[in-house]
């Protein structure tokens, strides 16, 4: 299998996910009243921010699924089943958001969620390191400055995930707050990092 086809099917499944996303945004097929219109709006607004918050989520990973592969040389069936297990944890995602959505302050729904985010920020982190440690794997921009730089950025996801995990049970707020920061750690100041490092070459 070649690499195109392989990141085509991942670009499916990444597709799919976000998908089924919204999928939990409903309101009444008929109401009576415009007010009963906006209560029905209000009601759902909780699944709108999970929405809004796991498309994020996946958008993330889509892309630091992007970046990964620009660094592989080689697909076969390690890479291959590598990244199956990867999109799964990914696809599996809107689980947890509906849960989370629907007991937004429940410890057990901020645990799950967070939890699936950590499967999936971890095997990121695994897949880069597998891909340096096998040279026949990487490409020759993948040298040891550009490891080291794209492994301190894929541990900023799992070690805020596995904070969230923790806080949990402590303090739902300082939960979301972790998720929220790789967020923004993600979106914002990884695109300022990769303008100094010569990472910035492959982001792309």
């Amino acid at each position: 299998m070649t690499r195109s086809r392989l990141e085509a099917f991942s670009d499916g499944v990444f597709s799919i996910s976000i998908t089924l996303l919204v999928l939990d945004i409903k309101i009444p097929s008929q109401v009576g009243s415009n007010q009963e219109l906006v209560d029905s709006i209000k009601h759902v607004a909780p699944n709108i921010l999970a929405f809004v918050f796991s498309f994020l989520v996946v958008g993330v990973f889509w892309v630091a699924h992007h970046r990964i592969f620009h660094f592989i040389k080689k697909v076969d069936h390690i890479i291959l089943w590598s990244n199956i297990f990867y999109l799964m944890s990914v696809a599996f995602i809107p689980f947890p958001t509906s849960i989370l959505a629907a007991h937004p302050f429940f410890p057990t729904a901020i645990l799950l969620y967070s939890l699936v985010l950590l499967v999936c920020g971890s095997q990121h982190f695994w897949l880069l390191r597998f891909i340096y440690k096998n040279p026949e794997y990487k490409e020759e921009d993948l040298t040891r400055q550009a490891y080291r730089n794209s492994m301190w950025l894929a541990a900023v996801g799992p070690i805020c995930y596995a904070l969230a995990a923790v806080f949990s049970f402590i303090h739902p707020a300082i939960s979301f707050l972790f998720i929220l920061l790789a967020l923004v750690f993600y979106i914002v100041i990884v695109y300022y990092i990769l303008r100094k490092t010569n990472l910035w070459a492959k982001a792309h």
